[in-house]
Protein backbone atom coordinates (compact mmCIF):
# COMPACT_ATOMS: atom_id res chain seq x y z
CA UNK A 1 0.00 0.00 0.00
CA UNK A 2 2.94 2.09 0.22
CA UNK A 3 3.62 2.55 -2.85
CA UNK A 4 0.11 4.02 -3.40
CA UNK A 5 -0.38 6.78 -0.68
CA UNK A 6 1.76 8.91 -2.31
CA UNK A 7 -0.49 9.19 -5.30
CA UNK A 8 -4.28 9.36 -3.21
CA UNK A 9 -6.06 12.03 -1.93
CA UNK A 10 -8.61 10.00 -0.91
CA UNK A 11 -9.64 6.42 -0.64
CA UNK A 12 -13.27 4.45 -1.16
CA UNK A 13 -14.11 1.51 1.01
CA UNK A 14 -17.80 0.17 0.16
CA UNK A 15 -19.64 -0.83 2.80
CA UNK A 16 -22.11 -2.88 1.35
CA UNK A 17 -21.59 -5.06 -1.82
CA UNK A 18 -21.73 -3.00 -4.78
CA UNK A 19 -25.39 -3.16 -6.75
CA UNK A 20 -28.34 -1.91 -5.28
CA UNK A 21 -29.91 0.04 -2.77
CA UNK A 22 -31.16 -0.79 0.90
CA UNK A 23 -28.41 -3.84 1.69
CA UNK A 24 -27.21 -4.16 5.40
CA UNK A 25 -23.84 -2.78 6.59
CA UNK A 26 -21.28 -5.34 6.12
CA UNK A 27 -19.56 -4.84 9.93
CA UNK A 28 -16.48 -6.13 9.12
CA UNK A 29 -16.13 -2.51 6.57
CA UNK A 30 -16.03 -0.47 10.21
CA UNK A 31 -12.66 -1.99 11.55
CA UNK A 32 -11.70 -1.96 7.82
CA UNK A 33 -12.05 2.17 7.65
CA UNK A 34 -10.27 2.18 11.15
CA UNK A 35 -7.12 0.41 10.10
CA UNK A 36 -6.98 2.73 6.78
CA UNK A 37 -7.47 5.69 8.75
CA UNK A 38 -5.01 4.58 11.58
CA UNK A 39 -2.38 3.39 8.56
CA UNK A 40 -2.71 6.82 7.02
CA UNK A 41 -2.08 8.92 10.01
CA UNK A 42 0.82 7.01 11.40
CA UNK A 43 2.51 7.70 8.17
CA UNK A 44 2.10 10.73 7.19
CA UNK A 45 -1.11 10.73 4.95
CA UNK A 46 -3.35 11.88 7.48
CA UNK A 47 -4.89 14.45 4.72
CA UNK A 48 -6.09 11.70 2.39
CA UNK A 49 -10.00 11.47 3.12
CA UNK A 50 -11.64 8.41 3.48
CA UNK A 51 -15.37 7.91 1.43
CA UNK A 52 -17.55 5.01 2.41
CA UNK A 53 -20.86 4.47 0.19
CA UNK A 54 -23.27 1.90 1.20
CA UNK A 55 -26.30 1.51 4.52
CA UNK A 56 -25.31 5.02 5.10
CA UNK A 57 -27.86 5.81 7.57
CA UNK A 58 -27.66 7.81 10.64
CA UNK A 59 -26.90 5.50 12.75
CA UNK A 60 -24.24 3.72 10.26
CA UNK A 61 -22.73 7.45 9.03
CA UNK A 62 -22.18 8.27 13.08
CA UNK A 63 -20.55 5.10 13.39
CA UNK A 64 -18.72 5.33 9.87
CA UNK A 65 -17.41 8.97 11.37
CA UNK A 66 -15.85 7.81 14.57
CA UNK A 67 -14.05 5.25 12.72
CA UNK A 68 -12.72 7.83 10.28
CA UNK A 69 -14.25 8.11 7.77
CA UNK A 70 -15.17 12.11 6.53
CA UNK A 71 -16.99 11.50 2.97
CA UNK A 72 -20.38 9.85 2.59
CA UNK A 73 -22.36 8.72 0.36
CA UNK A 74 -25.96 9.07 1.04
CA UNK A 75 -28.99 7.92 -0.31
CA UNK A 76 -32.29 6.14 0.49
CA UNK A 77 -30.69 4.81 3.89
CA UNK A 78 -30.31 9.20 4.83
CA UNK A 79 -31.13 11.49 2.84
CA UNK A 80 -33.50 9.94 0.95
CA UNK A 81 -35.39 8.55 4.04
CA UNK A 82 -39.46 8.85 3.87
CA UNK A 83 -39.17 9.41 7.42
CA UNK A 84 -38.40 13.21 6.75
CA UNK A 85 -38.72 15.92 4.60
CA UNK A 86 -35.24 16.71 2.60
CA UNK A 87 -34.22 19.06 4.40
CA UNK A 88 -34.34 17.38 7.85
CA UNK A 89 -32.92 14.19 6.85
CA UNK A 90 -30.08 16.17 5.57
CA UNK A 91 -29.63 18.10 8.64
CA UNK A 92 -30.08 14.74 11.05
CA UNK A 93 -27.34 13.45 8.85
CA UNK A 94 -25.05 16.29 9.07
CA UNK A 95 -25.90 15.98 13.24
CA UNK A 96 -24.70 12.55 12.93
CA UNK A 97 -21.38 12.93 11.75
CA UNK A 98 -20.43 15.89 13.86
Amino acid sequence: MKYLTEYIDMALIMTVSPGFAGQKLIPQTLDKITRLRKYLDENGYGHVEIEVDGNVSFENAEKMNRAGANIFVAGTSSIYAKSGTFDENIAKLRAAIQ
